[in-house]
């Protein structure tokens, strides 16, 4: 199967690069694949000849590769023959020579060539010629050549050598003149490009008829290899076959069901796992939270067991990106930018399909937020008369405009943020408890609780918000609380004076639930950055505007560019941002992940989606 994968490589290397594919990579990657069953496949592999097409190509591309190879030989030849266009004898004279005479080519540098002219007359005399190629006076070195009597053959050696005369190898099969060679190189050059031309038609010829074929292939054999991998993972002995593996408990009756029909020769032994066992967790959400599992599986699956996430951070998500980014208006361009990808590539995976409902949903919270704000491509309405009609619209709905009011967007932002921080730690309670693990649930999270909701009650209280009859109620949560952190968060030491400071010094991790509360403040702040970077690019468009007779076309582009710019960059904020909450605010309350996602047999494919088909 290797093999026949590699060949279906080879030939998808040679011959895509030729073939013009009627989808595009974008719809590709995006789902627009051909189906198949693998009965359709199986029938595909069985009329092919995979090894002898693949030697066929494999032909074309010994060819190609040789005359390619040919063709920048002649380059390097034709350069030799361009500096030597003055050469006045036939170059059979450097190449191989006479029966008597030998000719030497090279290069030297310019201040040694009349040296080296006297000394090749006095020492050959008549029985010697030199030549010297014409050149600029500024060049460094100059091509010379040196003819002679073969029996002076080791004497002009040695004046080369003194001249630092660097010898140039001259092809043997160049034999007539220089401008005979070099019209015998357009020929053959000719002769070439004919013959690549060719070879080219033939490749693309073959592209066009067995590309999609090969593609097929080469996903069925994918599929098989993945197949006999499986059954390689089992034990095995002459007559039996052992394989192990997970089942969700959901999954069982359809696999009793399909194993049923073999009888007796199969034997399906069940049992739970075990502590020793690495479990691979299942993650199952309802539909409309599946969006934001994708948010869960970037941060790392939950381990066997662990609660899983993706319901608890769905709501916070959702309303931290609409306050992060905060414009009506750019809500609106990204619920119809996806809404159409959705729309356009029906069949594109399913973590892509869910990433793009993901920003559906976000651009539905911006929009929220955007409008009870008065947020529309920041003040678009307000800065520009031509939209003075829609005022009353934009107004109606709006309850708080955080240019105006950042102090209480501030306040929204950090109560959020305390009731996501509380939520968190509720989780965690629950969660011990549900593992038995009542000292974790009471003393080292129910503690936390209290002491916490002690201290916000006492601090409403001194702040003017709450009734003064909550302060006493304030004080006794919190000296309860820290109470239990005092007496239980240094159990793990040994001595009492250790456990004492201990638990004393626990105390200081409140200043981290103040950070954690503070870090919420980049709502607040990435708002009011979306809606000032809006407010700059309509101000600007408004003095463009004042230019004459150009004005209004450099305020449309201004807006149109300026707030394509401001979305893109602003829903990356938002998007970072927001997860930035869920991950280290969040999660460090209550999740670890690191888990292994449940991941069964599945037909992998990279060029065509395989249907399922039950008779396999």
């Amino acid at each position: 199967m290797d093999f026949l994968l590699g060949e279906t490589r080879f030939l998808l290397r040679f011959l895509e690069p030729h073939f013009i594919d009627p989808v595009s990579g974008m719809a590709r990657a995006m789902g627009e694949k051909e189906e198949f069953s693998l009965r359709q496949t199986r029938e595909l592999d069985s009329r092919t000849d995979l090894p002898s097409l693949a030697e066929e190509i494999r032909g074309l591309e010994r060819r190609l590769m040789e005359i390619r190879s040919e063709s920048s030989q002649l380059d390097s030849t034709e350069s030799l023959l361009l500096s030597l266009k003055d050469f006045p004898y036939p170059l059979e004279l450097l190449s191989s020579g006479t029966e008597h005479v030998r000719g030497l080519l090279g290069t030297m540098p310019a201040d040694q060539v009349e040296p080296w002219k006297r000394g090749a007359e006095s020492l050959l005399g008549t029985m010697g010629e030199v030549y010297v190629a014409p050149g600029a006076e500024k060049e460094k070195d100059r091509i010379v050549a040196l003819f002679f009597d073969g029996a002076f053959s080791q004497k002009a050696m040695e004046l080369n050598a003194r001249h630092s005369f660097n010898r140039m190898e001259i092809p043997p099969a160049l034999q007539s003149g220089v401008s005979e060679e070099l019209a015998l190189i357009g020929d053959r050059r000719n002769v070439l490009a004919a013959e690549e031309k060719e070879i080219l038609e033939k490749a693309a010829g073959a592209a066009a008829r067995w590309v999609p074929t090969i593609r097929a292939l080469s996903d069925y054999y994918s599929v098989l290899r993945d197949r006999y991998a499986a059954l390689a993972s089992g034990n095995a002995t002459d007559q039996v076959v052992m394989l192990r593996g997970w089942i969700p408990d959901s999954d069982l009756p359809d696999v009793k069901k399909a194993i049923a029909s073999f009888d007796s020769s199969i034997e399906l032994v069940i049992s739970e796992p075990g502590p020793e066992d690495s479990v691979p967790s299942r993650i199952v959400n309802p539909f409309w939270c599946l969006p934001f599992e994708n948010l869960t599986r970037l941060y790392g699956a939950p381990k066997y067991g662990e609660i899983d996430p993706t319901l608890l951070l769905a709501p916070f998500f959702f309303v931290f990106f609409g306050m992060c980014l905060g414009d009506a208006g750019y809500g609106l361009i990204m619920i119809g930018f996806f809404t159409w990808f959705l729309r356009k590539f029906q069949r594109m995976p399913t973590g892509f399909r869910e990433f793009f409902k993901l920003f559906v949903l976000s651009g539905v919270s911006t929009v929220v937020v955007g409008a009870l704000t008065g947020s529309w491509f920041g003040d678009l309405v307000d800065a520009f008369g031509i939209f003075s009609f829609l005022r009353p619209l934009k107004n109606a709905p709006v309850v708080l405009n955080p240019m105006e009011n950042p102090m209480v967007f501030l306040a929204l932002s950090l109560a959020l943020g305390i009731v996501q921080l509380m939520f968190g730690l509720g989780i965690a309670f629950y969660d011990a408890l549900r593992k038995k693990n009542y000292m974790g649930a009471f003393a080292d999270t129910g503690g936390w609780i209290v002491f916490l909701v002690g201290l916000l009650l006492w601090g409403g209280t001194a702040g003017g918000f709450l009734s003064a009859d909550t302060a006493s109620l304030a004080k006794t949560l919190a000296i309860a609380g820290a109470v239990v952190l005092i007496a239980t968060q240094g159990r793990e030491k040994t001595g009492f004076v250790s456990k004492a400071v201990s638990g004393l010094l626990s105390l200081y991790g409140v200043t981290s639930y103040l950070g954690d509360v503070l870090s919420y403040s980049r709502l607040l702040a990435l708002g009011l950055a979306t809606s000032a970077v809006g407010v700059i690019i309509n101000m600007l468009a408004g003095l463009a505007g004042n230019v004459p007779f150009i004005g209004w076309v450099l305020a449309l582009l201004l807006i149109v560019g300026g707030h394509i710019f401001s979305i893109a960059v602003n829903v990356l904020g938002a998007f970072v941002h927001s997860l930035r909450l869920q991950y280290v605010e969040f999660f460090s309350k209550f999740y670890t992940g690191g888990g292994r996602i449940f991941a069964p047999l599945t037909y992998n494919t990279s060029f065509v989606s395989i249907k399922k088909d039950p008779v396999e």
